[in-house]
């Protein structure tokens, strides 16, 4: 049986391209794929090999993630390790920053709820795939009564912004999305789809389809350079897709600071920019390369260290690729991984607002000493070696799409509770 599968996520590549070789394997076993986005991303779908559908005007996500009540969502000091296990431990200030978190991504699904359920009322979807926090996927999946399962892109918890995290309870706007549908709220997919490794991820109850995360990082050509492995220890600075569109994401600051830091460091420095409008800052060392575009892919094999803010595309990606991570966290979420890495040994850790609250110099002087230990401690590349194979022990996305058929066939909440569908408490 051929089934009509529908893809969608709001309008940012970082929550696109973790999709996209899920995408590929329901269409290789032979099923009808679209992928329902905003015109800003309508090119980027079809440049992956998927088939777009604009379901909506692009919202002003800048604008949305850099609001009064989330201006320094991006700059935030330490929050405590386990304040998703006990929100009781957020101070109000922090419960109110999350509430607005979940109240933005809210908003995103308003802008192209309707879009995206005329769509499916008139194609007819068998299964709605969705990125985690598009809560449109989920709207849509009520209103035509089909499953709808939940994509991950490198998250070590599930995003559930729109609870209460003290409660539980369902934010009334996002109560409201189904409302407008004459629905109820669908307050959780059928299933996650998830890509992080499982020595990784916090425990969860909720039912999980684990598989091996594939990067897919934007289509591109590796320069001849990469051919030839280098002399000296590669170090790659990146400060990935969605940080890089964000004013308050503190990647011009990162990136004078790591080059401060590196000045004396005898290696080949390779600064990655993506598409967002990323500008090399002045004064780069002698010898730096300065790459754009260029799929994380394709370079990382071939470094020694990363560094970077913690995404979950650049993640997973190096993951993927064995190599050792620095992160410097702008955000609580990127924080959990940022420790979690270092718990493993596979990366070190910083918190970009303990950095911008110190002197320049101190700061500049932390991350060096943060790299230099990645670089001197053979321990961190063992650790990343033994990560990226918990990572390929993984079931490929093809081995997912029987089970999605499965789910299908089941229709709604029929989740099955045995083999990649149990339970996981890891």
């Amino acid at each position: 049986m051929i089934l009509r599968v529908l893809l969608t996520t709001w309008a940012w590549p970082s929550h696109l391209y973790p999709m996209v070789p899920l995408g590929w394997a329901l269409q290789a076993a032979g099923h009808d794929v679209r992928v329902a986005v905003g015109p800003g991303l309508a090119d980027a779908v079809g440049r992956a090999g998927l088939s777009p559908v604009t379901v909506a005007d692009d919202a002003d996500l800048v604008g949305m993630s850099t609001a009064p009540a989330l201006s320094s969502w991006h700059r935030q000091a330490r929050w405590t390790n386990d304040w998703l296990g006990r929100p009781e431990l957020l101070s109000p200030p922090q419960r109110e920053m999350y509430a607005a978190l979940g109240h933005k991504q809210t908003a995103m699904a308003a802008a192209m709820v309707d879009g995206l359920v005329g769509f499916a009322r008139a194609w007819r979807p068998d299964l709605v795939v969705h990125d985690a926090v598009t809560f449109a996927g989920l709207v849509a999946g009520a209103v035509l009564d089909v499953p709808t399962a939940a994509t991950l892109w490198g998250n070590i918890v599930l995003p559930k912004h729109h609870r209460d995290p003290l409660t539980g309870d369902l934010a009334p706007d996002f109560a409201a999305l189904f409302e407008r549908f004459g629905v109820a709220p669908k307050a959780e997919p059928d299933v996650w789809i998830d890509p992080c490794p499982p020595r990784m991820s916090l425990p969860s109850p909720d039912p999980r389809l684990r598989y091996r995360y594939v990067p897919y990082n934007g289509p591109g050509a590796g320069p001849d350079w990469l051919l030839d492995a280098p002399a000296r220890p590669r170090v790659c600075v990146t400060w990935g897709l969605t940080s890089g569109r964000i004013g308050g994401s503190g990647a011009p600051e990162v990136f004078d600071q790591v080059l401060a830091a590196v000045r004396d460091l005898d290696a080949d420095l390779v600064l990655a920019l993506s598409d967002a409008g990323q500008a090399p800052p002045e004064g780069l060392p002698a010898g730096t390369r300065v790459v754009e575009n260029l799929p994380l892919s394709l370079l990382l094999p071939s470094c020694a260290a990363v560094v970077h803010q913690g995404g979950g595309g650049t993640t997973m990606t190096s993951v993927w690729s064995g190599t050792p991570q620095l992160i410097v966290s702008p955000r609580p979420e990127q924080m959990m991984t940022g420790d979690r890495l270092e718990t493993l040994g596979a990366g070190r850790h910083l918190v970009r607002g303990e950095l911008a609250a110190d002197t320049p110099r101190s700061a500049t002087r932390q991350i060096r000493d943060a790299l230099f230990g990645l670089l001197d401690d053979a321990a961190h590349a063992r650790a990343a070696r033994e990560l990226r194979h918990d990572m390929l022990a993984q079931p490929a996305p093809a081995a997912l799409v029987p089970h999605l058929e499965s789910l299908a066939a089941a229709g709604p909440s029929a989740a099955p509770a045995h083999g990649p569908h149990r339970k996981d408490t890891r």
